[in-house]
């Protein structure tokens, strides 16, 4: 099996996704575009990789303005593949929220929005669109001597409302502030983790619960109190959190919460809670990580009475080469809702986390995630899921083919990196199927257009 015929295959499940086999075939041509396409990904430069840049190109257009099929969909063989990778145990995801920069007035869903990437000591805005991503984290180095693998399973905007001017009307203010309650980046979260749980239960794993590693941003009470069935949650919390033991007090049975509270910070320093040692995958070996537990806790104002679990990490030391001083990362602190997960499957989930950060550098810089140039409200919502189920597959194709491996099969990586590459980054399988479009004839006789790299260089420069 070569990668260009395993990515085909998750092409062809997508069949339950469109109604028409025509639309399937655009969109089967449409992805592999997508991952020969060098440089922007407009749609225009993905009908110029087919050799279809002298014929009419609406009905590319239409396959996301008019076309009745659903993006979440899209995900469902991902979906079905990743549980290969988990056996019995939990589903691992994480979660995290991305920004794609999208001006013009003709996008309904572009808003002013902080920048993340500005400078502290000056905030800046950036106008675009608001995203929250959902990976499933195969845990690979169960199986090999690599770090884990983050593979888009969900991909759907924030809907935020617009902003009225500073003299509007209260009205207009007591709706804008109605409507920023009522569909907020939590609560999207919790209804794509429905969506997830749903699609899990119909690949097979209604007996297997999900467990969720989040960010700070999702450590509210929104997330606590949701009723979210077989789902679990990994959230990191702040070192100030105000947390306290439930109330035992005969005298008062009604009691819930105790009057002594305490912070996360406050357990780290505390010298009579004594630190645990585990060993967990992170940064290309087994590390030893500090830490300690606290059960049955309770979070006046976010969990109420939902019993949670604590963990402090310990700072771990660490060094940039080995003649320079040591430094040490800062302090962890997360909150888990789970009270059977053993401590190695919390810290690994939370530390492969990290994962879902390298999806969003790729889809950006790869996969062209800002480059879209469509004004439909129904395209600027489904061309970016579509390049993002494409970057799905691409990454369980290589899975599938090669193994988890950074294997011979791939070009060799330049002399400097030689011996440091574990796994095979994207880069390394966009190059190998791109190499593969001249070399496997037998998969690309059953595409309906050739792959000329030569024509697509020239359009690229």
């Amino acid at each position: 099996m070569t990668l260009t015929s395993a990515f085909v295959q998750f092409c062809e499940e997508l069949s339950d996704v469109f109604a028409q086999q025509r639309t399937l075939r655009r969109a089967k041509n449409l992805m592999l575009s997508a991952v020969l396409c060098v440089g922007r990904k407009w749609l225009t430069r993905l009908l110029t990789v087919q050799g279809r840049d002298q014929q009419d190109w609406s009905a590319d257009y239409k396959l996301f303005s008019r076309s009745k099929w659903k993006a979440w969909k899209l995900y469902q063989p991902v979906v079905r593949e990743s549980l290969k990778y988990f056996g019995d145990g939990p589903v691992l995801l994480g979660g995290d929220e991305t920004r794609t920069r999208r001006g013009g007035r003709r996008v309904k869903r572009s808003r002013w929005t902080r920048d993340p990437m500005s400078p502290p000591f000056h905030v800046n805005f950036v106008k675009g669109i608001r995203w929250v991503q959902f990976s499933a984290l195969l845990p690979l180095h169960r199986i090999a001597a690599v770090s884990a693998r983050g593979v888009p399973v969900s991909f759907e905007p924030v809907d935020l409302p617009a902003k009225p001017r500073r003299n509007a009307p209260a009205e207009q203010w007591d709706e804008y502030k109605r409507a920023k309650q009522q569909n907020n980046m939590c609560i999207r979260t919790i209804d794509q983790l429905q969506t997830l749980r749903f699609m899990y239960d119909q690949a097979g794993a209604s007996h297997q619960k999900i467990v969720v590693s989040l960010d700070g941003g999702f450590c509210n009470k929104t997330m606590f109190q949701s009723e979210l069935e077989r789902i679990e949650l990994i959230v990191r919390t702040r070192k100030d959190a105000r947390l306290c033991r439930p109330a035992h007090d005969p005298s008062r049975p009604r009691k819930v919460y105790s009057d002594r509270k305490f912070t996360p910070e406050q357990i780290r320093k505390d010298d009579s809670i004594p630190w645990s040692q585990t060993t967990i995958w992170f940064g290309g070996d087994r590390r030893t990580i500090r830490y300690k537990e606290l059960t049955d806790l309770r979070s006046q104002g976010g969990a109420k009475r939902r019993p949670l679990r604590l963990f402090v990490l310990a700072p771990t030391g660490y060094r940039l080469s080995p003649s320079m001083p040591k430094y040490y990362r800062q302090p962890g602190y997360l909150l888990v809702t789970d009270h059977t997960l053993s401590v190695d499957t919390v810290l690994q989930c939370y530390f492969d986390r990290w994962q879902i950060e390298v999806n969003h550098r790729e889809e950006k810089q790869h996969f062209g995630l800002t480059d879209a140039q469509v004004w439909n409200d129904a395209s600027v919502d489904r061309l970016p899921a579509f390049m993002v189920a494409t970057y799905s597959f691409l990454l369980l194709a290589a899975l599938k083919a090669y193994g988890p491996v950074r294997t011979q099969h791939y070009l060799q990586p330049p002399k400097w990196q030689n011996g440091q590459r574990q796994r095979p980054s994207c880069l390394d399988l966009l190059a190998k199927i791109r190499e593969e479009a001249q070399t496997d004839r037998q998969t690309w006789e059953t595409v309906n257009f050739e792959a000329d790299l030569t024509r697509i260089l020239l359009r690229a420069a």
